[in-house]
């Protein structure tokens, strides 16, 4: 399996969204017929008619839209799906009311009494009306929950209507039929009640699609539009979004105009600006900046499609050593590139660390959220720490960020990533406390219990040493820097964690992923 996990186009979303509850609706259906057929019935006769063996393969059509557009899927197919599925259910519906009005007429002629005969005309046109009815009551769901311009939709709808034509006219029991009633005579009778049902259908999606257009508008940043948001903290929202023209996945995250603040401002801007500079692989990239008419700022960054260490610790426990090494030089590096910059993060952490796919190969670790980045080389960051308050998360906080907050530097960011191996082999955080107080006295004051004793279980000594180093109290004996703590990673004597490992790893565990909460990432944590 892969570690991506796609995002489905709002179109196929949709005709999957109209597929699910038309399913229900038909079974429901079905369920009801069996119970009125099960009373009604004439003794000795079958439950399972021929007509409600039709309805229940009628039924099973929105099924199979549900299941085509439920995954990852463009407009086109969602398109192709939609008007397949909805022409198809038409003619099962006119091919229903066929097969139920030459049921009744049968029985009549059985019984063979003059009232009987006399209702064959009126029964043949009362299941006609039905079918119609039926079809219209799909058909308005459609263009509630599928919503598209007026043309499409009577495009939609003419071509459903023709085939319930041709089913009701070719279909049409001559020798049955009232008086003076024929195939054409159907045929016009029917595309009359039908034209009725376009009309009010394509009024109605129109009218949606014209509601939506201007929700579109209003949540349109420059070229980039919001379609749903995907977190939100207290250094703004983060929403998915697409580009006008380019198709990439993309993430906007913004400052809303009641967060506005000089000081809000200068953070933002900084924020985007520290990341733009960065270029590593494991590094989130920045694509766009900018500041709406409105007062809004935001900037659009890359989609990632994968799934956050916390989430991935919470649902499946425990990381193997192998994996958290490679998780581990892959984020060394990432920071290796931003100290050497000058840029300490300062929020290291499991949520800001995500593993997708990219460029075809799994596991790929990604560093977010720079929104806390102190610029240590251009003194940048003097007015906006905040002196006397924490910066950052209290459970990943290195002693002296503690103390003091601008005493944070690159070993500030080796012992948060320590703190996040310590998280990834155990499934639990370095110290464990009911307040922020406790959790930063512990940091201060309290020695770490080996990652081994805490799991319950032997780790790699060499790799338990290291990680116990990078938690040290004292800076000085913590590895001096981020590229030296990769070298010490890669010299360790653990099997390398490879592409086929994780590919496993995601077939065993990649479902329990998708289903834990905030399994997706949303990005950045905003």
């Amino acid at each position: 399996m892969s570690t991506s996990l796609s995002v489905n186009h709002p179109l196929a979303s949709r005709v999957a969204l109209f597929g699910a509850a038309w399913a229900g609706i038909s079974a429901l259906g079905v369920a009801v017929r069996l119970v009125t057929t099960a009373v009604l019935r004439n003794p000795g006769d079958s439950i399972v008619t021929g007509s409600l063996a039709v309805h229940a393969v009628v039924a099973l059509v929105p099924l199979v839209m549900w299941a085509l557009c439920r995954g990852p899927r463009g407009p086109l197919f969602g398109r192709t799906v939609d008007a397949a599925g909805l022409i198809a259910s038409a003619a099962g519906l006119a091919y229903m009311g066929q097969a139920i009005a030459h049921e009744a007429m049968a029985a009549n002629t059985a019984h063979s009494t003059p009232l009987a005969m006399a209702l064959d005309g009126s029964l043949y046109d009362t299941y006609m009306v039905t079918a119609l009815f039926a079809s219209t009551l799909m058909f308005t769901l459609r263009s509630a929950l599928v919503p598209s311009r007026m043309v499409h939709t009577i495009a939609l709808g003419v071509g459903m209507g023709i085939a319930m034509v041709l089913v009701f006219a070719l279909k049409y029991p001559l020798t049955a039929a009232a008086p003076g009633a024929s195939p054409t005579s159907v045929a016009i009778s029917a595309a009359s009640y039908w034209s009725l049902s376009i009309a009010v259908c394509a009024v109605l999606s129109a009218t949606i699609y014209g509601l939506r257009q201007q929700i579109e508008k209003a949540r349109r940043l420059g070229q980039y539009t919001l379609d749903e948001k995907i977190g939100e903290g207290g250094m703004g929202i983060v929403y998915r979004a697409h580009h006008a023209m380019l198709r990439r996945p993309t993430a906007v995250k913004l400052l809303p105009p009641d967060r506005v603040g000089d000081e809000a401002i200068q953070r933002f801007e900084r924020e985007v600006q520290l990341t733009a500079e960065l270029t590593h692989p494991n590094t989130i990239t920045v694509y766009d900046y900018g500041r709406t008419p409105d007062g809004v700022f935001y900037y659009a960054m890359e989609f990632l499609d994968g799934a956050s260490l916390q989430a991935m610790v919470e649902a499946t426990g425990p990381q193997a050593p192998a994996r958290t090494i490679h998780v581990l030089r892959m984020v060394a590096g990432a920071l290796a590139e931003a100290h050497g910059r000058g840029l300490i993060h300062r929020d290291i952490k499991p949520a800001n660390i995500i593993l997708s796919e990219r460029g075809g190969m799994p596991d790929v670790a990604t560093v977010l959220d720079f929104g806390l980045a102190r610029d240590v080389a251009n003194g940048e960051d003097r007015g906006l720490t905040f002196d006397g308050k924490i910066m950052g998360t209290p459970m990943y906080l290195a002693p002296e960020v503690i103390k003091q907050a601008n005493a944070a530097d690159a070993r500030s960011d080796i012992y948060a990533l320590g703190a996040v191996a310590y998280f990834m082999l155990t499934g639990r955080t370095v110290f464990e406390a009911s307040t922020i107080v406790e959790v930063c006295g512990h940091h201060l004051h309290s020695p770490v219990v080996p990652p081994s004793l805490r799991l319950g279980a032997p780790i790699p000594p060499d790799l338990e040493a290291l990680v116990v180093r990078c938690l040290s109290k004292d800076p000085g004996e913590r590895p001096p820097s981020a590229n030296a703590l990769s070298e010490a990673l890669a010299a360790l004597d653990v099997p390398a964690w490879t592409a086929d490992h994780a590919r496993a790893w995601w077939r065993t565990y990649g479902a329990r992923i998708k289903s834990s909460t905030d399994a997706l990432a949303p990005t950045v944590q905003a």
